[in-house]
């Protein structure tokens, strides 16, 4: 592996894309723009690479007595936070300078392993396959997990596994309501709630998962990722995986349902792990993205390098 090849930044323009960087090092922090100066919440979405502070999707995070933590069934606290979890992050003040409001643990799955293969590195929870990139001493047929990471389709690329601390099932994902049915990054869903999900969007879904229908019935179902717990956001840092949509520009960030401005070439990220950067403003207009390797080692040092 060579850095030049996993460290290309670009400036997202209208219709196009256009190399930033394209030299070996890597890609210096560029310049805060004047919108970004101000006071005002910033979203994150992405995976916890280091802690000192929080280091999430290449952004440095403090927390302090009045941060709060959750996950898709209530309140937890900051010791329930690792390395490799997948965090929601509502942060205020300068993005040189971000604290965080809330701090969310957006697991994709919560369920029991019911298949192992490929030497631990591959697994089946609630019907839907999950890849790690490397074994992980939970994964076991019956085990009952809680998975990180980010949706690439209807997979998840897992960043870690924790023991599930509630007995009911969680599937976290963008809902698709072609059809008759509904379902949640690939998972039918059906009960309370599911009739007002919005197509495209996001949701949460807590409930009983039936292997033998293949059906998630859901208890409770939440479609809001973020809260307000920083304010109205103004810009957003998120890592992930494009997937097709059918509303221009023609992607949405899977398992996120953020919708993109309308006039930005997103073609060229279609394929890889991506970090967008940018502004929102009901749409997310993301001006940046830098596309990352798929080796967490070192995906971690590129993270942890731009964050500084």
């Amino acid at each position: 592996m060579t850095r030049n090849t996993h460290t290309r930044r670009f400036i997202l323009g209208t219709g196009a894309a256009s190399v930033f960087w394209p030299g070996a090092a890597l890609p210096a922090p560029a310049q805060p723009r004047q919108s970004e100066g101000g006071i005002g919440g910033t979203g994150i979405v992405g995976i916890l690479t280091e802690f000192g502070s929080l280091i999430v999707a290449g952004r440095r995070v403090a927390v302090d007595g009045v941060t709060q933590y959750s996950d898709g069934f209530g309140e937890i606290s900051a010791r329930d936070i690792n390395i490799g979890d997948s965090l929601t992050v509502e942060a205020g003040g300068p993005v040189d300078m971000l604290t965080a409001r809330r701090v969310h643990v957006t697991h994709q799955l919560v369920g029991e392993i019911t298949a192992v293969a490929n030497g631990g590195k591959e697994l089946t929870i609630l019907g839907t396959p999950v890849r790690l990139a490397r074994p992980n001493r939970l994964a076991r047929v019956g085990r009952r997990v809680a998975v990180s990471g980010l949706w690439r389709g209807n997979t998840v690329e897992g960043s870690g596994l924790s023991p599930a601390r509630d007995t009911r099932d969680l599937v976290a994902g963008t809902v698709d309501r072609a059809g008759l049915g509904v379902t949640v990054s690939g998972l039918r869903v059906r009960g309370a709630g599911s009739q007002r999900l919005k197509d495209e969007g996001f949701a949460s879904i807590v409930g009983r998962y039936d292997p033998n229908s293949a059906l998630m019935r859901s208890e409770r179902a939440v479609t809001a990722r973020f809260t307000g717990a920083a304010g109205p956001l103004k810009r957003l840092t998120i890592e992930g995986y494009l997937e097709p949509t059918r509303a221009a520009p023609g992607y949405r960030v899977a398992g996120l349902g953020h919708s993109f401005s309308r006039n930005i070439d997103l073609s060229p990220y279609a394929q890889g792990r991506t970090l967008f950067l940018g502004d929102y403003t009901g749409l997310f207009a993301a001006r940046e993205a830098l596309v990352l390797p798929e080796d967490p080692a070192a995906r971690a040092q590129i993270l942890g390098a731009f964050a500084r």
